[in-house]
This record gives structure tokens, C-alpha cells and sequence, in this order.
């Protein structure tokens, strides 16, 4: 399993790229964080990859014209959005570009897991949800309520939006599953989230992953 992970937020990044080894434990996931260094990776492949997951809206996409040049970079591999925030335009946009589907991040792992093999099965993943009209701006709120958390709490806010049960948290952090309740209920006190659903929304809306 090769895979590729291009997004510009390194926590998330670091994320997909764990939970992707954990899926499949032979996997080499190489992470950029650049569209260019994306392209200039796809022109030194030698051989299709299984997988192209990317950040829908990080900076050097362009839209569909973006989607394009990466397909045209990994010829024959799947490449997969993702993105925190999308209006159904956006994904029917990138569906027409040549995406194979699109992944929410607060995606449930069994949803990622299920998404996954069903792209790299040949097919096509498409959440109902994201059809529905969705906020694209961020108040500056929600973003400055971050603000309060420690650099330990954001990493694990990035994990929780990303459907992480607390012992996988623990194990990417290198933490007791105890050590990461606590940081949750700590992150859900000051970014006033009521649970960790609203938490995952305030993390996605205010930019984090």
C-alpha cells in the first residue's frame, strides 16, 4: 500500500498518516504540505500509487483546475479530497475534476476505514451530507476560543475531529487513554463544546484541520 497525504495542516497530516498505518501496517505514506511539492513528488514516481488523499482547499489548489494538474501527476492512482468545510459545489466540482470521492475530516474511523477500501476497490465515495448546504466562513470567535488551548490539547482536539476513540489518541500522543479524558474535558470546558461532536464542528469551523 503507497500512499500520499497532502494537506498543510502537519497535526492533521501526521493524523491521516497514522490512522492510514494502522489500516494497513505494511503502508509507505509519504506527507507533503505543498500543491508543488505534491506535483513535483508525481513526477518522480515511477509507478501508480494506491492512494492520493487531498486537502480540498489548501493553498495552490485553484479549484478544479488544481484537482486536475494532480490527477494528471499520479496517472492510473486514485486521488481522494478531503477538506474540514465544502459547499456541495465544491464537491461536485472536484467529482467532475477526476476525484474518486470525498472525505469530511470528522469522518468516523469505520467511515474512513469503509471509504478507503471501497476507493481502492475501484469505486467512488461520496458522504450524502456534503450535498447539503454547508458555512464557509469562520467567525473569529470560534477561532480566537483555540487560542486558550496548549499546544498538547490542539493535538488532541485535531485527533478527536478526526473521530478518534481516546486510546487511539493515547497511542498516536504517547499518553494514557486517563491523561487524554482529562485533556478532553479540559478542551470541551474552554472551547465551551458541549461534546465531542460540537468540539470536532468548532475545530473544523475555526480552521484547525
Amino acid at each position: 500500500m503507497r500512499a500520499i497525504v497532502a494537506d498543510d495542516h502537519p497535526l492533521y497530516r501526521e493524523a491521516v498518516r497514522l490512522r492510514l498505518e494502522r489500516l494497513f501496517p505494511a503502508a509507505d505514506v509519504a506527507e507533503v504540505a505543498a500543491v508543488d511539492e505534491l506535483l513535483q513528488l508525481g513526477a518522480r514516481m515511477e509507478a501508480r500509487l494506491d492512494l492520493v488523499l487531498l486537502d480540498l482547499h489548501m493553498p495552490g489548489m485553484a479549484g478544479a483546475e488544481g484537482i486536475g494538474r494532480v490527477i494528471a501527476a499520479f496517472p492510473g492512482s486514485p486521488v481522494v479530497m478531503m477538506s474540514g468545510l465544502a459547499e456541495s459545489a465544491d464537491v461536485q466540482e472536484a467529482i467532475r475534476a477526476g476525484a474518486r470521492g470525498f472525505l469530511p475530516k470528522t469522518m468516523a474511523p469505520d467511515l474512513f476505514a469503509a471509504a478507503l477500501s471501497l476507493v481502492i476497490g475501484g469505486g467512488t465515495y461520496l458522504p450524502a451530507e456534503v450535498l447539503q448546504p454547508q458555512p464557509t466562513t469562520v467567525a473569529a470567535g470560534t477561532r480566537s476560543l483555540l487560542h486558550v488551548l496548549t499546544p498538547r490539547e490542539q493535538q488532541v482536539l485535531v485527533r478527536l475531529a478526526t473521530g478518534a476513540p481516546n486510546k487511539e489518541i493515547g497511542r498516536d500522543l504517547g499518553l494514557a487513554e486517563v491523561t487524554v479524558k482529562l485533556h478532553v474535558r479540559q478542551i470541551l470546558k474552554k472551547i465551551d463544546a458541549r461534546n465531542r461532536s460540537e468540539a470536532a464542528a468548532i475545530a473544523t469551523r475555526a480552521g484547525l484541520i
